[in-house]
């Protein structure tokens, strides 16, 4: 079984930065054919970027894992370009207000956080990101599975076949995609289970 996955730090490769150990993506892969486009810090554009680049019929299971809209996207970030992980990072406050302390560039960007943004534009843009995305994705002949590992309101975007696993992040936070060992061990067999009982 072919898979796509793309998202974000969620579902990324974590092991490019820690290399002993294993997310949940990691135990996926073992079991399947998993191509893994997922970017640590990433924003609705570049999943979108992201599933832009594939023929998605190319594949048998596609796993979209969504970001959080407040997100901004930036071509270059000051302080993570370098980093093996986040080298795709955009923009999101307490990131931006952390390192701006010790890097200027990063003042303006927390002054337009504090003082200029709109969340309902954000909102807008990023709900009609993710609408392109399920129209681009609507002849997929193979099996759709969406998952979020953050709460989401209830005027995003909605999808079908979406996993609400905030809850997993909320219990079983860690190193690896967020999570303990554990919590990694738990969404794998979700997704696993999901994958075989409704996908297969």
């Amino acid at each position: 079984m072919k898979i796509l996955v793309c998202g974000d730090s969620f579902a990324a490769d974590w092991t490019v930065k820690y290399k002993d150990k294993k997310g949940w993506i990691n135990l996926l892969s073992e079991k399947y054919d998993v191509t893994n486009l997922a970017q640590a810090g990433c924003s609705v554009y570049k999943i979108y970027k992201q599933i832009f680049s594939q023929n998605p019929n190319d594949y048998d299971v596609i796993i979209l894992s969504h970001t959080a809209y407040t997100r901004i996207f930036t071509e270059h970030h000051p302080v993570h370009y370098n980093d093996s992980l986040h080298s795709n990072c955009d923009f999101i406050y307490n990131d931006v207000v952390f390192h701006s302390e010790s890097n200027d560039k990063l003042k303006s960007v927390a002054d337009y956080f504090e003082n200029y943004l709109s969340l309902e534009y954000s909102k807008f843009i990023y709900n009609l990101i993710e609408e392109k995305i399920d129209n681009y994705l609507t002849n997929f002949n193979g099996k759709l599975l969406h998952i979020s590992n953050l709460p989401r309101d209830e005027d995003l975007y909605q999808f079908e076949n979406l996993i609400d696993l905030s809850h997993i992040t909320d219990t079983h936070p860690g190193l690896m995609n967020h999570l303990s060992d554990e919590g990694n061990i738990k969404q794998f067999k979700i997704i696993d289970g999901y994958i075989n009982v409704n996908l297969s």
